[in-house]
């Protein structure tokens, strides 16, 4: 099975400035601008979204506020960013669930950036809780993050410093992974979400063609392109065997009742290892072996059928994302923005480099 640079799209993104712990490389980004009369309809479009200048692009870093920061222990922590001025651009519905997408964030005292996953939720007030993005809806522009600050990590304890009210200058979006997209399948339900006592029956879900599935392995904050990936309107149409391992599951704070949600409603097979209570992957290597399946090939357009077998989780492709040594164990090292071949756990079980890839 040939996956790279055929059925599946790898990106990397460019910077000026220099980025924590990666090389810079160059990506063309075309940007349109729409010319638009001098009208009284102008005005009152300008006041509202500003000009051109003021939408999120990979040309130039945007001002945004910190509008929620809530921590969850010492390190972990979830963040809200609100554009200065309003977004026209609802990247959700641009860059579709089939794209794992992140953004720059510039810390301007040494000029460093990072890349980091925003996540398809939002801070709700009236609930004092972390909800959703419904369908069609960007809140206008607004990015949220689950973030941990690492003793060597310039941004990240930067933005753990940060107060609500405070600005930061992102740039983006930066395309990290592009899945296939069929134009004409079915769009997919995540009602779920929204009301957590109805739990949809998944046997009974229905495509014009059969979703392939895939395994994913996360480390602490390494989870964000999953939740990106299966939380989106319209998410990923195939079974995610989530693999994810962290000190304990607290760590996660509100977002841990969407794994639950994700995993009650057949989205995600979910295999967790807490170190804290002794279910470490270092120490369950073995086991972790058996759990790993083989890959599975990949045939596009293939007949939907009936999802008797829906329990059987078929992987065609493996994600991997979390800190260097945790990746280095499941794939094989990876080495800045170079893949580097593929090693470790899934070498073993007949993974290559034409359907593992490592995240940043």
């Amino acid at each position: 099975m040939v996956l790279k640079g055929l059925l599946f799209k790898r990106f990397v993104s460019g910077s000026v400035v220099r980025r924590s712990g990666t090389v810079s490389n160059k990506v063309l980004f075309g940007v349109g601008a729409a010319a638009l009369t001098a009208s009284l309809g102008y005005f009152s479009y300008k006041f509202v979204y500003g000009n051109g200048d003021d939408e999120l692009s990979l040309d130039k870093f945007t001002r945004y506020r910190v509008s929620y920061k809530k921590p969850i222990d010492g390190s972990h922590f979830l963040m809200e960013l609100t554009p200065v001025v309003k977004q026209r651009t609802n990247l959700w519905l641009k860059l579709e669930s089939e794209k794992l997408w992140s953004v720059e964030v510039k810390q301007p005292e040494i000029m460093v950036a990072r890349n980091y996953t925003p996540l398809p939720l939002k801070y709700d007030a009236q609930s004092d809780d972390i909800v959703p993005l419904k369908d069609g809806d960007n809140a206008g522009g607004k990015l949220f993050f689950y973030l941990k600050q690492y003793p060597d990590g310039e941004v990240s304890r930067w933005l753990f410093k940060m107060k609500e009210g405070d600005q930061v200058e992102l740039r983006g979006p930066i395309t990290e992974y592009e899945l296939p997209r069929d134009s004409d399948e079915r769009k997919r339900d995540r009602g779920f979400l929204f009301d957590s006592k109805t739990i949809k029956n998944h046997d009974v879900e229905t495509f014009r063609w059969r979703p392939f599935d895939i395994s994913f392995y996360a480390a602490g904050t390494g989870i964000a392109p999953a939740l990106q990936l299966t939380l989106s309107e319209d998410p990923f149409k195939g079974k995610l065997q989530l693999f994810y391992s962290c000190k304990q599951l607290e760590e996660l704070g509100p977002l841990a009742k969407y794994l639950e949600l994700l995993q009650q409603n057949g989205r995600i097979e979910l295999n967790l290892y807490e170190s804290s209570k002794g279910n470490s992957l270092r120490k369950d290597t073995k086991k972790l072996l058996d759990t790993i399946p083989a890959p599975s090939k990949y045939v596009p357009k293939a007949t939907f059928k009936s999802n008797s077998n829906a329990s059987i989780i078929s992987p065609v492709l493996s994600l991997v994302c979390g800190p260097d040594e945790y990746i280095s164990t499941i794939a094989g090292p990876k080495y800045l923005q170079a893949q580097g071949q593929t090693g470790g756990l899934l070498k073993q079980k007949g993974w290559n480099e034409e359907n593992v890839y490592k995240l940043s």
